[in-house]
C-alpha cells in the first residue's frame, strides 16, 4: 500500500495550472501560456500550501498579465466566461481582485459577482468589506436578489465574521447588525448550499453574541 496521501494542495499540479493558462491564452493572444506554467512551477512550488499556491498563481499571472489593471482584469473576465470546466484554480480570479483591485471597487466588485460562479469569491471580497462597509452591505444585499445560487450565497458567507481560512471581520463580530437583513432575505433562499451559509453565518454570530 503506497504511504502517499491526497493532501487539498494537490488540486493545484500542474495539469491545473496549464488549464488556466490555456483559459488565459484562449483570450489574450500576448499570454505567453508555457513561460505562466513554468514560472508557476518553480522551486518554491512544492512546499507551497493551498493557499500559498493559489497567492502564487496570482501573483505570477500579474506578471504575465498587462499592467494596467483594468486591462488586466478584462482579460480574466474574458477568461473566466470562457472557463466552466475549472476548479480550485479559478480561485487565483477572485484573488487577483483582492491583491490588486481594492482601489479600483468600481470595476472589482462587480467583478467579484462573476468570478464567484467559477469558485467561491467568499476570501476576496472581504477586504472590501472592511475598506467599503456600508457601500458592500448594499451590494450584498443586492446580490441576494441575484439569479445565480452562486452570488446568492456569496453574499452570506463572505460576510461570515468569523469564515474559515478567511480574514476575520471583527467590526461584525463587534456588531453584527449591518448583515441581518442580508440573511434574513436568504434564510428561506430555495439553494440548500444558500441556507447552509446563512446558517454558519449565524453559527458564526452566535459565538460572540449567544443571545
Amino acid at each position: 500500500m503506497s504511504d502517499e496521501r491526497f493532501l487539498l494542495k494537490d488540486m493545484l499540479n500542474r495539469e491545473t495550472v496549464t488549464a488556466l493558462a490555456a483559459c488565459i491564452a484562449g483570450v489574450d493572444t500576448t499570454f505567453d501560456a508555457d513561460d505562466f506554467v513554468a514560472d508557476v512551477l518553480d522551486d518554491s512550488w512544492a512546499d507551497l500550501e493551498l493557499k500559498q499556491r493559489t497567492r502564487h498563481i496570482t501573483e505570477t499571472m500579474a506578471a504575465h498579465l498587462p499592467a494596467s489593471y483594468p486591462r488586466a482584469l478584462d482579460v480574466l473576465l474574458d477568461a473566466a466566461r470562457d472557463a466552466p470546466e475549472l476548479g480550485w484554480e479559478a480561485m487565483s480570479f477572485s484573488d487577483f481582485v483582492e491583491v490588486y483591485g481594492l482601489d479600483d471597487p468600481e470595476r472589482s466588485i462587480p467583478a467579484l459577482a462573476e468570478f464567484t460562479k467559477l469558485a467561491s469569491a467568499e476570501f476576496a471580497v472581504r477586504p472590501f468589506i472592511l475598506e467599503y462597509p456600508d457601500r458592500m452591505y448594499a451590494t450584498m444585499h443586492a446580490w441576494t436578489d441575484d439569479g445565480d445560487w452562486r452570488v446568492r450565497r456569496l453574499a452570506s458567507e463572505g460576510c461570515r465574521p468569523r469564515l474559515p481560512w478567511g480574514m476575520a471581520l471583527k467590526p461584525l463580530q463587534a456588531d453584527p447588525t449591518p448583515i441581518l437583513p442580508i440573511l434574513s432575505a436568504l434564510r428561506l433562499d430555495p439553494s440548500e448550499d444558500v441556507r447552509r451559509s446563512v446558517a454558519n453565518n449565524l453559527n458564526d454570530i452566535a459565538k460572540d453574541h449567544p443571545g
